[in-house]
């Protein structure tokens, strides 16, 4: 993989509208729901194909909505795309302005900024008409940061990762920026060298490879971050020495992260402070947050941990928070007997509140084949889990996971070598393939899929 960085303060460039986006959409928000990006009242589902050809252009990346009432799919591209820019890497589905339609962040982190390769970039791609696409780079990009690796959005806040940034001269030492939905403009910088930020930046730790925004012990209606640091060594102290266990992993929990002037309070966590930890175990790979009724949930995983005592089988941490208790480790969720080393349960995740806290657990690498597969997790039943949308031999189905609604969104980028998605509901155990030139999703202008469904939200 590649990577990028950025340094204290991000700009803004305004931009025309993506072809094909918001400009081409029903304006009628009014009625939309959570997921409804173009306003037509059901929930929409994204798919990135970050290395598509597009438009005539090798590996530029695009964007597909899948439009809730089966109607087929809209295409997003960059407004000035790039050869190898990554676009559809990182996706999600949220809200950044007081209409109701569905917003969408896009992260093409291997985009070229100022001539600097690879330094990363994010669109904001607005529902419904009306609005321009924001492109947020970083003033004073870095070679090979990567910005735009991860999301997450929360409130009134945007965060996006940069894990290759090397803070302070430490190389790939990684940071997050953290943006304010109204304006999308000046940017925030936070690295393990901010003022109370727990650890240390050091060689390699990719802080920022995840995030997670949510309700997770800070002041009341106010929003926290949480910041996955999976190359992180852990020497047991919560310091870094190069003495530790090689990539066992971190998190880090900052509290109300809008309003924090002056250094930040929160948590930290190393992997064996709830589980035995090896070396490798890559805690904070990946994160998802949800709430159901007072209570936010927090999912890390560790997609090399020893779940159910099987060496390298993956495992996943559930932790727990509300408006009057911060928050705390709440369980550790694994495929038990059924697991086995390299499968990565863990590898994606995405949280649903919806009906009842539901976690989705990717297993890409799962069976002999690789098919792979999601694990469904009801938090408050864990036992009653069971793995849906499994693929055909070779798939990687759960290389990405995600939510639209009460739909499940399965991401298989390796499905007959250019990707597929499915969309499962509640109760569903396997859903039909979808992949551009297929059914109602249109096949790309100029070019052609490469890894349909490497992100999905």
């Amino acid at each position: 993989m590649r990577l990028l960085a950025s340094l204290l303060v991000t700009a803004m460039l305004a931009v025309p509208p993506a072809a094909g986006t918001a400009s081409a959409l029903s304006t009628a928000c009014s009625g939309a729901s959570a997921s409804d990006f173009d306003g037509d009242g059901t929930d929409d589902a994204v798919v990135g194909d970050p290395f598509a050809d597009h438009h005539g252009i090798a590996g530029a990346g695009a964007v597909h909505v899948l439009l809730g009432r089966g109607e087929g799919a809209t295409v997003v591209s960059a407004p000035e795309p790039g050869a190898g820019d990554g676009f559809g890497w990182s996706v999600k589905l949220t809200h950044l302005d007081a209409d109701r339609c569905a917003d969408l962040l896009i992260g093409a982190p291997y985009a070229d900024v100022s001539g600097l390769r690879d330094a990363g970039a994010v669109y904001a791609v607005y529902g419904g008409a009306g609005r321009e696409t924001v492109r947020l780079v970083a003033p004073r990009p870095e070679r090979e940061a990567h910005f735009g690796w991860s999301l997450a959005s929360g409130g009134t806040l945007v965060a996006v990762g940069a894990p290759y940034e090397d803070a302070g001269g430490v190389a790939d030492a990684g940071a997050v920026y953290l943006f304010e939905t109204g304006a999308l403009g000046a940017g925030r910088r936070i690295s393990q060298d901010s003022e109370g930020v727990s650890g240390n930046s050091e060689a390699g730790d990719m802080f920022g490879w995840s995030v997670a925004i949510g309700r997770l012990g800070g002041a009341p209606g106010e929003q926290d971050l949480a910041v996955g640091a999976p190359y992180e060594n852990d020497d047991g102290l919560g310091r870094q020495d190069g003495e530790g266990m090689l990539d066992s992993g971190s998190i880090a929990v900052l509290f109300d992260v809008r309003t924090a002037r002056g250094g930040y309070t929160g948590r930290k966590w190393d992997l064996h402070e709830i589980v035995d930890a090896d070396a490798g175990d890559r805690f904070g790979y990946a994160m998802a947050y949800a709430e159901e009724g007072d209570v936010g949930y927090l999912a890390v995983s560790a997609p090399l941990g020893d779940g159910g005592r099987v060496k390298d089988s993956g495992l996943v941490h559930l932790f727990q928070a509300s408006s009057t208790a911060e928050i705390t480790p709440a369980g550790v969720f694994d495929q038990g007997a059924e697991g086995a080393a390299g499968e990565g349960y863990g590898f994606s995740l995405a949280f649903t509140g919806e009906g009842g806290a539901r976690l989705a657990v990717g297993v890409p690498f799962d069976g002999p084949d690789q098919r792979g597969g999601v694990r469904l997790v009801p938090v408050r039943d864990p036992g009653r889990s069971r793995l849906v949308g499994r693929g055909e031999p070779g798939d990687r189905a759960g290389w990405s996971v995600g939510f639209s609604g009460n739909r499940l969104v399965v991401g298989a980028p390796d499905r007959n070598g250019s990707g597929a998605v499915a969309l499962l509901g509640r109760n569903d155990s396997t859903g039909i393939p979808l992949a551009p030139g297929t059914g109602k999703v249109p096949a790309l202008d100029g070019g052609g899929p490469a890894d349909f469904g490497a992100a999905v939200g």
